[in-house]
């Protein structure tokens, strides 16, 4: 629908000739152009232009229509797209647009209890209209193989990035196997965690032997790399 037009100019019906009048049709394209390269969200989007009041009777604009995304009027599905004429009259209208991007993303296969680490045989994909969630989601399943739900989740809901995390590898106060390594030799012995982290944290850790604190990368289960 037509939400607002400021600088209204409607020509007198007997004083203006379809020359003079900018076609509503050409608005209406420009602001389908606007919402395809600005709003839609990359996956297979329909736009669906709101009416235009057909009893506009606008001055024809002499030079190509200007169209913005104006701020604070646009939500994930639905947006406002404004058309804007300089010459030889100045005039901007503001139409609404509704958007729909169907994409496929990864769900929960099956029911999954808390603190599940997710494998490919726990998901599935599902086709979800992207322009109606604003929590996130994941097209790769790369992404969450390995991750740790932060929820139970049931069969068919959307993995978001709020419901998974990296898996702690190091518990603070945890032994762990320090590797040091420099140019001229690598060398392995035993450390304390004195955090908690997941995989490529740097973390602070005890070298058992001096006692010394130092930072590393956490590398793998119970390992930790420092690099001199």
């Amino acid at each position: 629908m037509l939400v607002a037009f400021a600088l209204p100019i409607a020509l007198g019906a007997g004083t203006a000739t379809a020359d003079d009048i900018q076609p509503l049709e050409e608005i209406r394209d420009a602001v389908e152009s606007h919402a395809e390269a600005n709003l839609a969200g990359g996956g297979q989007s329909t736009i669906n232009v709101g009416r235009v009041d057909q009893r506009l009777r606008l001055p024809r604009c002499e030079e190509t229509l200007e169209t913005f995304s104006p701020p604070g009027r646009s939500s994930q599905s639905r947006a406002t797209v404004g058309v804007r004429c300089h010459h030889p009259s100045p005039w901007t209208l503001y139409v609404s647009v509704r958007v729909e991007t169907l994409k496929e993303v990864y769900a929960a296969a099956r029911s999954l209890s808390r603190g599940a680490l997710l494998s490919e045989d726990d998901l599935e994909r599902v086709e979800i209209n992207i322009n109606r969630t604003s929590r996130g989601y994941y097209t790769d399943a790369e992404q969450l193989t390995g991750m740790e739900l932060n929820r139970a989740m049931r069969a068919g809901e959307i993995v978001t990035p709020s419901r998974v995390s990296a898996p702690q590898l190091v518990e603070r106060g945890q032994t762990v196997l320090l590797t040091l390594d420099s140019r001229a030799a690598s060398v392995s012995m035993n450390g304390e965690a004195l955090q908690s982290g997941a995989l490529g944290d740097r973390i602070r850790v005890k070298n058992t032997s001096s006692d010394r604190v130092i930072e590393g990368e956490i590398t793998g289960d119970s390992r930790v790399r420092v690099g001199y």
